[in-house]
Parts: structure tokens; sequence; C-alpha cells
């Protein structure tokens, strides 16, 4: 169950993580696209290894989907 009132970096975060696994579930390209325009901005994410990993644990995206 997801705390709604939960407003922490890494709850962000996770949400972000979750939102590019949607975006590759609807257009493959333009999640990397995303990805790639991301990591301009963000140098030392590591955003790109945690949506691998969790799309490779089976995270689709759902509301409070995170593998750890």
């Amino acid at each position: 169950m997801v705390d709604k009132g939960n407003c922490s970096k890494e709850f962000f975060y996770q949400c972000l993580v979750r939102d590019v696994i949607k975006k590759r579930l609807a257009d493959r390209d333009k999640a990397f696209e995303f990805m790639g325009r991301w990591e301009i901005r963000h140098p030392d994410s590591k955003l790109r290894e945690d949506v691998k990993y969790q799309w490779s644990k089976g995270n689709r995206g759902k509301e409070g989907e995170w593998y750890d």
C-alpha cells in the first residue's frame, strides 16, 4: 500500500523510475530519449541503472511497485 502522505526524496525518485517504466511500455524510444535528457541535467544519476534493475525484477510501473 502506498502512503499518499509520503513526500520523501526516495518516494519521488521511485515514482520517477515507475514513470519511465510506463513510458517504456508505451514507447521504448521516448523512454530512452527521456533518460538521455535526464542524464545531461543529472550526470551522477542512477536513473537508467535503476530503471533497468526494476524492469528486470518485473516492475511495470504500477503504483507502489518497487523491488529492493
